[in-house]
C-alpha cells in the first residue's frame, strides 16, 4: 500500500507546491465557472437562443455570434482598468468572488426567458457572460502568487483538468435527467440553466472562504485614474515586454478560434445530425478529450518549453479544422435525404476538444512566465482583453455560416488558427522570460 501511495504521489501534479490548500481553493473557481461555459455557452443555451428566442431562422447564427461578441467587447473595455485597480488596491479576491456570485445569479435568471423574448435574453445573457469572462481574468492573475514559474504549466494544466472532469460530471447528469424526464426539446431546458447557476454558486464558496490574496500597500487616489495611469506605464514599458505583446497578438487570432469552438460547438454538432441526448453525449466525449488535452501541458510544457508546446497544438488544430471542412464539403454534395456517417465527425470533434483543453491551459501558462509578478492582475487583464476582443472573430464565422454554409465558415476558422501560428513563430520565449524577471 505504501508503495502504491508513493507511486501516486510521484505523478500528483501538485507535489512540491508550497500552498496546496490555496491552490485547491483556486481550482474550485475553475470548477465553478465550468457550469457557465459548458451549459450556457457551449451546450444548451446557444441552441435555446437560436430555436426558442430567435424568430428569424435565416439570421440565427449571425444573431448568436453578435450577442456573444458584444458581451465580450464589454469585457475588453473593463478588463485592463479592472486589473490595474485590483493590483493597486489588492482587490483581486473581492473582484473574483463578486464576479462569480453575480454570474451565478444571472445564470439562474436565464431560466426565466420565454419564447421570442429577445430583449430579456439580451439583458440577462450579456451581463452574465461579462461577469463570467472578467472573473477568468482575476482567476488567472492569482497564478503567480500560488506557484513558482517553473510550476506554472503543471498547476494551470491540473486546474483545467479538474475543471474538465467536473464538466464531464455535469454532462453525465444532464444527459441522465434529459433522458429520464424526456427533456429533449430546447424549450424544456430552462431547469438546466438554473442548475448551472446553483453549481456556480456552490463551488465559488471554497474560493470565497479559503483563498487568500497577498496584499500590497494600497495606492491612494482616484481608482479610475490610477487604473489608466498604470496602463500608461505598462504601455511605456512595452518595449521591454515585446515578446509578451507578440504572444498576445498571436493569442488574439487563435483565441478567436477558441471562442468559435466554445460558442458554436453544439450548433455545429446539431448541423451534422446530433440531437437531444445524442448531442449531450457528443459534447461529453469531446469533454473527455479536453481532459486528456490538459494532461499534455500539465506534464510536458515546463519541460519542453511553452513556445514548442503552443506551436504543436496549433498545428494539430489547423489539421483538424481542415479535416472537418472536408467532411462538411462532402456532406454538402450528398443527395437530398442522405445523411453522412457520424464517425468522421466524432474523430474531428474529439481532436478539437483535445486541442481546446490543451491550448487553453498552455496559453495561460505561457503568458504567466512572461508576466512581471508585481503586475500580474494588470498584465492578465491585458491577456483577458486580447482573448475577449478575439470574440469579434466569431461574427465573420457566423455570417459565413449563414450566407455560404458550414464549409466556408470552417475555412474562416482555419484562417484564424493559421494566423495565430505564424505570429507565435515570432515570439522569443527566453527573452520574454528574462524581461519579466527584470
Amino acid at each position: 500500500m505504501a508503495g502504491m501511495t508513493d507511486k501516486l504521489m510521484a505523478i500528483y501534479p501538485l507535489r512540491g507546491v508550497a500552498q496546496p490548500a490555496q491552490v485547491w481553493s483556486w481550482i474550485s473557481f475553475d470548477v465553478a465557472n465550468q457550469s457557465f461555459t459548458l451549459i450556457i455557452n457551449t451546450l444548451l443555451f446557444s441552441i435555446f437562443f437560436q430555436e426558442v428566442v430567435i424568430t428569424d431562422p435565416a439570421r440565427k447564427d449571425t444573431m448568436w455570434s453578435v450577442l456573444f461578441a458584444v458581451s465580450m467587447l464589454l469585457v475588453v473595455v473593463a478588463s485592463p482598468v479592472a486589473g490595474a485597480i485590483a493590483d493597486g488596491k489588492s482587490w483581486k479576491k473581492e473582484c473574483l468572488v463578486g464576479s462569480g456570485l453575480l454570474c451565478a445569479l444571472l445564470t439562474c435568471c436565464l431560466g426565466l426567458i420565454g419564447p421570442a423574448q429577445f430583449w430579456l435574453a439580451v439583458l440577462l445573457y450579456i451581463p452574465a457572460n461579462f461577469f463570467f469572462n472578467i472573473g477568468e481574468n482575476f482567476l488567472a492573475s492569482f497564478l503567480p502568487q500560488l506557484a513558482r514559474r517553473e510550476e506554472f504549466g503543471r498547476v494551470s494544466g491540473f486546474s483545467w483538468g479538474v475543471a474538465y472532469c467536473s464538466a464531464l460530471v455535469m454532462l453525465v447528469a444532464t444527459a441522465g435527467v434529459m433522458m429520464q424526464l424526456h427533456l429533449t426539446k430546447p424549450e424544456q431546458w430552462r431547469p438546466f440553466f438554473i442548475a448551472a447557476g446553483v453549481w456556480f454558486f456552490l463551488f465559488t464558496l471554497p474560493t470565497m472562504l479559503v483563498l487568500r490574496e497577498h496584499e500590497t500597500p494600497p495606492q491612494p487616489g482616484n481608482l479610475l485614474a490610477m487604473g489608466f495611469s498604470r496602463l500608461a506605464n505598462s504601455a511605456r514599458a512595452s518595449r521591454r515586454h515585446r515578446d509578451l505583446l507578440t504572444l498576445l497578438l498571436a493569442s488574439f487570432f487563435y483565441g478567436g478560434a477558441m471562442s468559435v469552438v466554445v460558442s458554436f460547438a453544439s450548433i455545429i454538432a446539431k448541423d451534422f445530425g446530433f440531437e437531444g441526448s445524442a448531442l449531450v453525449g457528443f459534447i461529453a466525449v469531446i469533454t473527455v478529450s479536453g481532459i486528456l488535452g490538459t494532461l499534455v501541458p500539465t506534464f510536458l510544457q515546463d519541460r519542453l518549453g511553452h513556445k514548442r508546446m503552443t506551436l504543436a497544438l496549433l498545428v494539430l488544430w489547423l489539421g483538424t479544422i481542415g479535416y472537418l471542412a472536408w467532411i462538411a464539403h462532402r456532406a454538402a454534395t450528398l443527395p437530398a435525404g442522405a445523411s453522412p456517417p457520424h464517425w468522421p465527425v466524432w474523430l474531428a470533434g474529439n481532436l478539437l476538444g483535445f486541442g481546446l483543453g490543451s491550448l487553453g491551459t498552455a496559453n495561460r501558462a505561457f503568458v504567466g512566465v512572461m508576466t512581471p509578478p508585481s503586475r500580474s492582475a494588470e498584465f492578465f487583464g491585458l491577456w483577458g482583453l486580447v482573448f475577449k476582443l478575439a470574440a469579434v472573430l466569431v461574427i465573420p464565422f457566423g455570417i459565413a455560416k449563414d450566407r455560404f454554409g458550414m464549409t466556408a465558415s470552417l475555412v474562416v476558422l482555419g484562417g484564424m488558427v493559421l494566423a495565430g501560428l505564424l505570429v507565435t513563430l515570432l515570439v522569443d520565449e527566453r527573452r520574454g522570460m528574462e524581461a519579466a524577471k527584470e
